[in-house]
């Protein structure tokens, strides 16, 4: 249930610098209207506007993207190149942001002999430089841009009595662009390309590479072949929030964290343990299987039309959808594990 995601977007004083340098230019100042650069051009990725090309159709009524390979060019947006460009950008800014949290913790290595182990340094530098705030980075985006999912949400505010999610509109849930969705599943595939390796060099065990290959599946095959961005913001974005909890406080897990650190805190694991609960009771409990129906729903939908943009996404659908049902499964196995662990916790605070 380790399950993370990835990026960065705080911009600190570099990637500000960066960003001016990578952002879309403005040629046409007379129409006011914004000219994107063009998908054959390889550049970081760093902003919004970045994953919008001037190239990316609102509407593809002459089936100009459908003819292509869906593998190459995607829904729209950046190019391949600019993708995994980016990509390696954020895992090296992960890299970096791990180190400095080492140096940073190195620093109170004389509270606690604990602190004083290099390895527990190690540890929690991972989990609190790499992990959570990669996990919190994809929830942040999910929320912020959780306007490309209103439908949906005024489907499930007003509890079923709004019609927004209408059945026969599946085929733009499934298959539109969405420039906020490609960066957040980018930055999904960066995390765990770099907690690939962690997990490798860390021998977490073959059941955490075997998700971190699937995990990362899902994320690039959103982007290409390319599908589901409407879901994506959910999956891959706002669940996410209650796993950024769940790495810190796997820093108090015996096998997984620093043994011992919950003698160290205990106070600060109660907390961490009291917001996961509740955080994985809202993502995963409640929102998990509302929007997982409506994904199925609308997946299946797709897979059995005979619209041109399903044509070389079948398969990814497919697989997505199985994935989605394998992981709605382990919610309810997670969430028996947290009420027995939970009894036991409050039977060591009541001896």
């Amino acid at each position: 249930m380790f399950s993370f995601i990835s990026s960065f977007p705080v911009e600190t004083s570099l990637s500000k610098l960066i960003v001016v340098m990578c952002k879309p230019t403005n040629n046409n100042t007379s129409t006011g209207k914004s000219q994107y650069l063009k998908r054959d051009s390889s550049r970081l990725l760093l902003t919004h506007d970045s994953f919008i090309a001037d190239d990316t159709p609102d509407k593809d009524d002459e089936n100009k993207r459908s003819s292509q390979n869906p593998f190459r060019v995607g829904l729209g947006g950046p190019n391949r190149s600019s993708i995994l460009l980016t990509v390696s950008f954020y895992v090296i800014v992960l890299a970096v942001l791990e180190q400095m949290a080492r140096a940073i913790i190195l620093q109170f290595a004389d509270v606690d002999p604990i602190l004083g182990v290099e390895r527990n340094r190690h540890i929690l530098s991972r989990h609190i430089a790499v992990d959570f705030i990669s996990c919190i980075t994809v929830g942040y985006l999910g929320f912020t841009n959780r306007h490309v999912c209103r439908d949906l949400i005024r489907q499930g505010s007003s509890f079923g009595r709004s019609n927004s999610m209408k059945e026969d509109e599946y085929e733009n849930r499934i298959f539109d662009y969405h420039p906020a969705s490609q960066r957040l599943l980018m930055m999904f595939f960066a995390y765990q390309t770099k907690n690939m390796f962690d997990t490798i060099y860390w021998n977490d065990g073959p059941e955490f590479v075997i998700h971190h290959i699937f995990a990362g599946a899902a994320a690039w095959g959103g982007m290409f072949p390319g599908c589901c961005h409407f879901y994506a913001l959910f999956y891959m974005g706002v669940s996410e929030i209650s796993t950024a909890i769940l790495c810190l406080l796997a820093n108090f897990d015996d096998q997984y964290g620093v043994a011992g650190l919950d003698q160290v805190f205990p106070k600060t694991k109660l907390v961490l343990g009291a917001l996961f609960v509740v955080s994985f009771i809202i993502c995963r409990v409640i929102m998990w299987p509302y929007v997982t129906y409506h994904f199925g729903r609308d997946t299946l939908k797709a897979i059995r039309s005979d619209a041109a943009r399903a044509e070389g996404r079948r398969g990814y659908l497919w697989v997505i959808f199985y994935c989605c049902a394998g992981l709605s499964v382990i919610q309810v196995v997670f969430l028996g594990q947290i009420i027995i662990t939970g009894k036991e916790e409050l039977a060591k605070m009541m001896n």
